[in-house]
C-alpha cells in the first residue's frame, strides 16, 4: 500500500477528492472580566464559537492541474453547500480560504490548505413518506426477481412437461386466490392475468423474462387497485393468505421422462422460487395501508415479516438485498401508525385458536398472527379480538 491508498476520499460540491488528515476547531465565546481585589473573575457565556474545519485536498499525477483547476472553481463559488468529510460525515459549510502548493516531488502533485465554516441556516428538506418508500422498496423486489429468474435448455418433451406442470401450479394459485376471499373487483383482475398467462404459456415460456414479466404484473396488481375495497378485517387475511401462499410453494409429482430429467425439476423449482418472490412483494404491497387498531396492523406485518424471512436464507445477493429493503420499508411505514389497541379478552380455560376466531369472527390465520399463538390447539391468557 502507498501513501495514495492511505488517503481518504472527501466531497464537495459533487467533485471528489483526496485528503489525508484534518483539523476542527470549536470554543465558547468567553467575556472575562477581572475587578481589582477580586480573587474570581466574572465570566460571561456568550455562546458557542463557529466551528473551523481545516481539510487538506490532494491532486496527484501528470494531469493534477486538469483536476485542480475543476476543484478550484468548486471552492471559489459562493453560498453554503454540503460537504462530505471523510471523519466528520455531511457537514452544512461554506469555503473562507484555501491555500494552494504545488510540488514536482513524485511525479508531480498539488495540495490545497482549505479553511470550512459553518454554512448558517441549513435548507429545508422534505422527508420521504415512509409510504411511498415503502412501495418503492416492492417494486424493486418484483425488479430483482424478475431479472434474476432463467431457464435451463430442456428437450421437446422436457418443455411438454415443464409447461403442463407450472399450467398446474397456476390453477393452484389461482384456486387459492379464490379460497383468500378477495373483493370482487380484486378477485376479477387477478384470475384475468392468471388466465392470461395460462392461455399464452406455450409463447411465453419460449423467451423466459416475458413469463417473468407476465407474472410480475400478477403481483403489482394487488398495489394498483383501490385499497378501499378491503376493510379493516379483510386485509389481515388477505395477507395472512396471500403469505402463507409465498411460504409453501408447491411443485408437483413428475411422471415419466420429466421425473428423472434434471433441467426439468431444477426449472420447477426456478419457476416457484419466482411465484414465492413475487408473492411476498404481493403481500407487502397489500400489508401497506392505513389501519384502525395495534392488533391489526401487527397481525399483517408479522405475516408479511415471516414470510420474507422464511425466503431470506435461499435468495440471491440481489434479490436477498431488495427483500431486506421491503422488510425495513414495512416496518416503518406501519410501525409510525398511532393506534388503540382493540378489545383484549382472557382465556381461563385453553381452547383451540380455530374455535377462537370463530367466537370473536376474524380469520384464524389473522386470529394466530394477531396473537402470535405458539400451538394453535391449546390457546389460553389475554388474547386479542
Amino acid at each position: 500500500m502507498n501513501y495514495v491508498d492511505r488517503m481518504a476520499t472527501a466531497n464537495w460540491r459533487g467533485f471528489d477528492f483526496l485528503s489525508d488528515g484534518h483539523a476542527a476547531k470549536g470554543g465558547r465565546r468567553l467575556a472575562i472580566n477581572e475587578f481589582p481585589g477580586a480573587e474570581q473573575p466574572l465570566v460571561k457565556d456568550m455562546g458557542g464559537k463557529a466551528w473551523d474545519y481545516k481539510l487538506n485536498a490532494y491532486f496527484i499525477g501528470q494531469d493534477y492541474d486538469l483536476e485542480r483547476n475543476g476543484f478550484l472553481e468548486k471552492l471559489n463559488t459562493p453560498g453554503a453547500d454540503w460537504l462530505l468529510h471523510p471523519w466528520l460525515g455531511w457537514i452544512w459549510v461554506r469555503v473562507r480560504d484555501w491555500d494552494v502548493a504545488e510540488t514536482n516531488d513524485k511525479g508531480g502533485y498539488c495540495t490545497v490548505a482549505i479553511e470550512f465554516v459553518p454554512g448558517g441556516e441549513q435548507p429545508y428538506v422534505v422527508a420521504a413518506d415512509k409510504v411511498d418508500v415503502a412501495i418503492d422498496k416492492t417494486h424493486q423486489l418484483s425488479d430483482a426477481a424478475e431479472a434474476d429468474f432463467s431457464l435451463e435448455p430442456m428437450s421437446a418433451d422436457g418443455m411438454t412437461s415443464f409447461i403442463a406442470a407450472v399450467s398446474q401450479q397456476l390453477e393452484g394459485v389461482r384456486n387459492l386466490i379464490s379460497l383468500a376471499k378477495l373483493p370482487l373487483t380484486w378477485a376479477n383482475q387477478v384470475m384475468g392475468v392468471i388466465n392470461g398467462i395460462k392461455g399464452d404459456i406455450n409463447t411465453l415460456m419460449a423467451i423466459p423474462q416475458q413469463y417473468a414479466n407476465m407474472l410480475r404484473g400478477f403481483a403489482d396488481l394487488f398495489g394498483s387497485v383501490d385499497t378501499d375495497d378491503l376493510d379493516a378485517t379483510s386485509r389481515p387475511r388477505v395477507v395472512t393468505r396471500l403469505a402463507s401462499m409465498a411460504t409453501t410453494p408447491r411443485i408437483p409429482e413428475l411422471t415419466g421422462v420429466a421425473a428423472t430429467d434434471g433441467a426439468v425439476i431444477r426449472n420447477l423449482v426456478r419457476e416457484s422460487d419466482l411465484r414465492s418472490r413475487l408473492l411476498v412483494s404481493a403481500t407487502a404491497q397489500v400489508a401497506i395501508a392505513e389501519y384502525k387498531t395495534e392488533e391489526d396492523r401487527d397481525a399483517v406485518l408479522t405475516s408479511t415479516v415471516n414470510a420474507i424471512d422464511t425466503l431470506l436464507p435461499n435468495l440471491p445477493d440481489p434479490v436477498f438485498q431488495a427483500a431486506v429493503s421491503v422488510r425495513t420499508a414495512v416496518m416503518e411505514a406501519l410501525m409510525v401508525q398511532d393506534l388503540k389497541p382493540a378489545v383484549v379478552r382472557d382465556v381461563v380455560k385453553s381452547l383451540p385458536a380455530v374455535v377462537l376466531a370463530y367466537r370473536l369472527q376474524i380469520d384464524e390465520d389473522v386470529f394466530l398472527a394477531r396473537n402470535k399463538v405458539r400451538h394453535p390447539l391449546f390457546v389460553k391468557g389475554e388474547i386479542n379480538g
